[in-house]
């Protein structure tokens, strides 16, 4: 895994088996990370419709006290990125080069406070709760 601070260039539209195998990499990263993180943008929609995964990467959000001395010590260690480079957001690409996008919000935003734990395939992930105040504000998130 390689990871670059800032934003994707080239925008790609993946397919639905390259973006499910995506999440479950973010899922085992974050696992192994023991952070809580919020899927956001497109991923987000389209699990909280149950519906098949698309769009240019797989987005998730993490709040800023997550950012562990752990955490960036393992970050560091696997995606070869220094603490600046972190603390901001950051991503990265899985295996099958769907790029994967990692938010760092500070403000405690209240549709993040009790998650909706959502089953879509064999996992289970939060989402925004509720979900209609998220994406009204999704773009306005720092």
């Amino acid at each position: 895994m390689n990871g670059t601070a800032g934003k994707d260039t080239l925008k790609v539209e993946y397919t639905n088996e390259q973006l499910l195998e995506a999440l479950h990499t973010i899922e085992d990263f974050m696992d192994q990370l023991l952070t809580p993180y919020f899927l956001l943008g497109k991923t987000a929609e389209c699990v909280k419709a149950n519906k098949l995964l698309e769009g240019t990467g797989i987005d998730v959000g993490i709040r800023d006290k997550s950012l562990t001395q752990y955490f960036y010590d393992i970050v560091a260690d696997q995606l070869k990125l220094t603490k600046d480079q972190i603390k901001d957001g950051f991503e990265y690409k899985a295996v099958n080069g769907v790029p994967i996008r990692i938010k760092v919000y500070t403000h405690n935003y209240s549709f993040f406070k009790y998650p909706d734990h959502v089953v879509y395939q064999y996992g289970t992930y939060d989402l925004a709760n509720p979900f209609e105040s998220y994406r009204k504000a999704q773009y306005l998130i720092k």
